[in-house]
């Protein structure tokens, strides 16, 4: 469970962030502590013991966000909010924070802040020895077994050497574009939940690829190494996977 705080000396602003993340899967077990539109009010009545992470505008009176993260957030997740994108470099340098968002809050880019930052399920130190095999569960009554290391993307569409997977499944891909496990019944949304973990990643509606693989980015076009495919990255996902991306290669 990841409790959280947040400080922000506009009400409106607190009540709008604070539905956004209801709107997260409860798989992030996300549990919403306090409010507080001042931050005296919460530095004098914040118990350190009681949170995980701290939400907090940047520029607000009496402390401003970095004033108030010295004070309360020692061996603590900050993230912070502001809409001046000048300061940047300034709250950066001034802690070691989770993540930076602008405002207005966008959900997608606290998604993958919380994701990469936050609950620290990827490291991007941790990599799978050649020829392990990961099992993951497939609905109730299955489980298959793959190499996530020989494994570059996963598909529902047909990819440069024309296989493509049955209605409703997915193939996998390892390199030179060869299917390595056919016809998965899954969707690409709820496989890339369950793959997140292990370094991978939906880059759109039909498609998760395997980050370590990455071979380089331009804008939304993506290739891999080891496959001949051309990727584009889908408009909804852009922000959560280069965010991803800079993070998992320490960018």
């Amino acid at each position: 469970m990841i409790r959280y705080i947040l400080v922000d000396d506009q009400p409106k602003t607190l009540k709008y962030v604070k539905a956004k993340i209801d709107t997260l899967p409860k798989d992030y077990e996300l549990k919403h502590v306090e409010s507080y539109d001042s931050s005296k009010k919460a530095y004098e009545n914040i118990n350190k013991d009681d949170f995980d992470l701290l939400i907090v505008d940047f520029d607000m009176p009496v402390y401003n966000g970095i004033e108030l993260a010295q004070k309360i957030g020692d061996n603590k997740k900050i993230i912070f909010l502001t809409g001046e994108t000048e300061k940047e470099k300034q709250v950066i340098n001034s802690l070691d924070i989770s993540g930076y968002l602008s405002k207005p809050f966008d959900i997608e880019e606290f998604e993958a802040i919380l994701k990469n930052k936050v609950i620290g399920k990827i490291n991007k130190n941790n990599t799978f020895k050649k020829g392990e095999r990961l099992s993951i569960a497939i609905g109730v009554n299955q489980d298959i077994g793959f190499c996530p290391d020989e494994t570059c993307y996963i598909s529902t569409s047909r990819n440069i050497k024309k296989y493509q997977s049955n209605k409703n499944c997915v193939h996998f891909f390892g390199e030179q574009d060869d299917v390595t496990v056919t016809n998965v019944r899954i969707s690409i949304n709820e496989l890339s939940k369950k793959l997140e973990p292990y370094g991978f990643e939906k880059i759109n509606q039909s498609t998760i690829v395997n980050l370590s693989k990455i071979d380089k980015r331009n804008n939304k076009e993506l290739t891999l190494l080891g496959s001949e495919e051309e990727f584009t990255i889908g408009d909804n996902e852009k922000k959560g996977i280069v965010s991803r991306i800079r993070t998992l290669f320490g960018v």
